[in-house]
């Protein structure tokens, strides 16, 4: 089951808990106010169904506490992943674009497209490439081929760090006491 599902059936549990706990309680009340007949029987095995479900629901609680902290680890793992690939990647850019600026300012011939993305990368760095090629224009030139690979113009279609976590595969399992259904007192 992944993350994401485990967190709508640990939900789905938790409210129906709530609500049957909820039941209880009011017939419990309604039996105190003399709203309803009950055995003593019948009174004693709603004790009973009461602290069950209680003892469930804290539980269940607890449960759903330590799996919260589990999703958030897992989130920032991820974000934390997604940031330093992004670092690198801009880091990996501003090194292309220093080398352009060092070829250009030698004289050398460089790809229009590396051009601009220095242009568009900072402008003032491109300027003086461009007045440093000037002075070099005596010197041999060579000719270079783009620092840019085509597969680095593609778009990125990330996921953000809730949908790599939804759909992570969960480790944790909630309890079968407390997945149970039956909140009766046997």
């Amino acid at each position: 089951m992944k993350i994401g599902e485990a967190s709508r059936v640990y939900s789905a549990q938790m409210n129906k808990l709530r609500d049957k706990k909820y039941e209880l309680t009011a017939q419990k009340k309604a039996f105190e106010n003399g709203e309803i007949d009950m055995t003593d029987e019948q009174a004693a095995s709603l004790l009973k169904s009461i602290d069950r479900i209680e003892l469930q629901y804290e539980k269940a609680s607890e449960f759903i506490e330590g799996f919260s902290t589990y999703k958030t680890l897992l989130w920032n793992a991820e974000a934390s992943k997604q940031q330093s690939d992004a670092m690198a990647e801009k880091a990996e850019e501003e090194a292309k674009c220093i080398e352009i600026m060092r070829r250009i300012a030698h004289g050398d011939k460089v790809p229009p497209y590396d051009e601009q993305k220095l242009l568009n990368y900072n402008a003032e760095m491109y300027q003086m490439a461009k007045n440093m090629a000037l002075l070099a224009e005596n010197e041999k030139r060579r000719e270079h081929d783009s620092l840019w690979d085509e597969d680095d113009e593609k778009p990125i279609n990330e996921m953000s760090p809730d949908d790599v976590v939804d759909n992570k595969e969960c480790s944790m399992e909630m309890p079968a006491e407390i997945m149970a259904d039956d909140f009766s007192a046997e």
